[in-house]
């Protein structure tokens, strides 16, 4: 599958792939690029389903996964990968495949499992249609985040809420994201975690209930990675905290020998 991506910076420098989380998009990261592109190339993918990449039959994490290595296979050399939320497990996916593994590896905020009602309803809400609006202004005026909590300024929310709709033939405005991929596979962090060789490190939102702190130490312990707990934010960093978050990026890179 051909998946749509946004890069930032200049291809000779080291490449990042930004992968982002569950029913979001890659303009996500807009508002951490600017602190990085000097000195990286920033490539940030779509995953199938989402944002300007199309639908698909099948959503199982080794699917976005594969998608990724093909993505990969555009730049040369060695590459690292920054995941949030759902796009941190699927870093974890390449990286335990062993197919084209990135060089380093950096998990922010990622579920540790999968309670069996979650999953359930997570698959009820995938057999519902997208919603549909008269107006992208009511479209955005309804968007919500999952979770709900967020620290992030109204204009960030409204901005990659309009890059989730699409305006269709009738002139009214649906959703771009396609509601079958919320039919998520049970996530199992711990056991793939064991299998991941690259140089991983872990970073959680303190105010966030995504990723305990407890698992997120256990994660740590496994891989030999530290741990870094990000102050007054809540799940969703790329929004939220960008410039502290491109920090820990920026040191991730430097401290793993992608500089």
């Amino acid at each position: 599958m051909e998946m749509k991506y946004q890069t930032w910076g200049d291809p000779k420098n080291p490449p990042v792939l930004l992968l982002h989380a569950l029913a979001c998009h890659s303009g996500w990261w807009k508002w951490v690029t600017p602190y990085l592109e000097k000195e990286y190339y920033l490539i940030a993918p779509d995953f199938r389903g989402h944002g300007q990449s199309p639908w698909a039959d099948s959503y199982r994490f080794d699917d976005y996964a594969r998608d990724i290595e093909e993505l990969v296979e555009k730049f040369d050399g060695p590459y690292a990968i920054v995941g949030h939320s759902m796009g941190a497990y699927v870093g974890l996916k390449v990286a335990s495949r062993g197919v084209r593994p990135p060089s380093a590896l950096l998990v922010a905020d990622m579920k540790m499992d999968s309670p069996e009602e979650e999953l359930a309803g997570l698959h009820k809400a995938a057999q519902k249609s997208g919603r549909i609006y008269d107006t992208l202004q009511d479209a955005v005026a309804n968007y919500r985040f999952l979770p709900p909590q967020h620290a992030a300024p109204k204009e960030r929310v409204e901005q990659v809420a309009q890059d989730c709709y699409h305006e269709q033939e009738d002139g009214r405005w649906g959703e771009r994201f396609d509601r079958r991929a919320l039919a998520i596979e049970k996530v199992e962090a711990v056991a793939l975690a064991e299998q991941v060789n690259c140089p991983t490190w872990f970073v959680r939102a303190k105010e966030s209930q995504v990723m305990p702190a407890e698992g997120a130490k256990e994660l740590a312990r496994i891989t030999g990675g530290p741990l870094h707990e990000m102050e007054g934010v809540f799940h969703h960093l790329p929004l939220e905290a960008p410039e502290a978050f491109a920090s820990l990026i920026r040191e991730f890179m430097i401290q793993t020998n992608n500089k």
